[in-house]
């Protein structure tokens, strides 16, 4: 299972890299932040760094392949939450996530990766991942997750471009923090039976473009008109 996650995620890089055109290349840098029994429902919560690095392979101006690798700082205290069960339970974890996923992202508007600067688009993604975890309350594991999210992105120019993206990832395993849900054995809550982090923030891009394989046209009529 772990080997073929990991070629499902960077199948499409290696595909993509034969084109050579349409792609963006992109560095990130942002917050990472965990959901689960200690953190239920607060979001940023305990915000650490996170960063990575992101390859874009944009088949038309709505649909896009994307592949990425985060790596992002988690934590949680239980003496950070009001309440008295939590500050008697005294539980805390700390510890690093490294995940690889390939996303399909959908532009909510028509989206050229070569066009004008102030070019926009807001966009969903979804799809497969693979984590890496390590922590202080759990021996270093690979775990499935699912990643989505929500971003806008925005064209600085011809060649290069910046956007911001909040995504989620779901786990199917409730020991991130070394503690598993201690209710009744018949409520299983989608949320709050498996672990989740968050990471967010801001990618800078650089596109590769052929300008000799597409024609313009395709993607975004302005370009025509400029």
């Amino acid at each position: 299972m772990k080997k073929f996650i990991i070629i499902a995620v960077f199948s499409g890089i290696i595909i993509g890299a034969k084109a050579q055109k349409k792609i963006d290349l992109g560095i990130f840098g942002g917050g990472s932040y965990y959901l689960g029994d200690i953190n239920q429902s607060k979001q940023f919560y305990s915000l650490s760094y996170a960063f990575g690095g992101l390859y874009r392979y944009n088949i038309n101006p709505r649909y896009t392949i994307r592949g990425s690798i985060y790596y992002g700082n988690l934590q949680a205290d239980d003496q950070d939450f009001n309440n008295q069960f939590q500050q008697s339970r005294d539980n805390r974890f700390s510890g690093t996530v490294l995940d690889a996923t390939l996303q399909f992202e959908f532009n909510f508007m028509p989206y050229s990766t070569f066009g004008r600067s102030g070019e926009f688009a807001t966009y969903t993604t979804g799809g497969v991942g693979i984590a890496f975890i390590n922590t202080s309350r759990l021996a270093p594991t690979y775990k499935l997750v699912i990643p989505f999210g929500v971003g806008a992105k925005v064209n600085l120019g011809k060649k290069m471009g910046i956007g911001i993206e909040w995504g989620f990832r779901k786990m199917f395993y409730d020991g991130l923090d070394g503690y598993e849900n201690p209710v009744d054995p018949e409520y299983r809550s989608f949320i709050h039976n498996c672990d989740w982090y968050s990471i967010a923030g801001i990618s800078l891009t650089y596109k590769i473009y052929s300008g000799l394989d597409d024609c313009p046209a395709y993607w975004d009529e302005k370009v025509i008109e400029k």
